[in-house]
């Protein structure tokens, strides 16, 4: 073998005898830290090139969910605009005693002719709208028990506690024996 065949020359040289990248003197060990930092360089801006590849890449594939979603809203937005246009009263869990008698079942003749006649408005007692939850109670969750008339039954109870009360005003006094008997509820 000729001897240009082994030599450790390079294969392309620069007129200069240089190489075509200057990259600095070697240091003493043989290695350039600025062949290295421009190594490194170039390895960042490749990672920083295929992630930014890759985010291009998972929004182009979840282009197709984002319009799935998109349809589903729509779907929802249709359905619930076809629906029912008025809603249905929802059913309350408050206890028909509870509530008071508004509606007298004899009609007034003035009434019934249409005649502009004088009519009192219902006037509601406290007991009425404490049991109605319209005014505020002592104790929260407490409902008391009205009669007919409005006015504040004498035996009242909550859970497992029962008390006397004035019926006009509602207010807790002595009890009488007769009444926790069952003679008055």
């Amino acid at each position: 073998m000729p001897e240009s065949e082994n030599s450790t020359e390079p294969l392309i040289r620069a007129p200069s005898q240089q190489t075509a990248i200057d990259v600095g003197e070697p240091s003493p060990g043989g290695r350039s830290s600025r062949a290295y930092k421009v190594a490194g360089l170039t390895l960042l801006a490749c990672v920083l090139i295929m992630g930014q590849a890759m985010i291009a890449y998972f929004l182009l594939s979840q282009r197709s969910d984002i319009k799935t979603l998109e349809e589903q809203s729509n779907n929802l937005k249709e359905q619930l605009t076809n629906g029912r246009s008025v809603s249905v009263p929802m059913r309350m869990h408050i206890p028909m005693n509870a509530l008071p008698k508004l509606m007298d079942d004899s009609v007034d003749e003035e009434a019934s002719t249409g005649s502009p006649g004088k009519s009192d408005p219902v006037q509601l007692t406290d007991c009425q709208l404490e049991a109605a939850g319209v005014k505020p109670v002592q104790v929260p969750g407490f409902r008391p028990d009205c009669d007919e008339r409005g006015l504040y039954r004498v035996k009242q109870c909550y859970m497992t506690q029962c008390w006397c009360v004035n019926p006009a005003n509602g207010q807790q006094v002595t009890c009488k024996t007769s009444v926790f008997s069952g003679e008055i509820r």
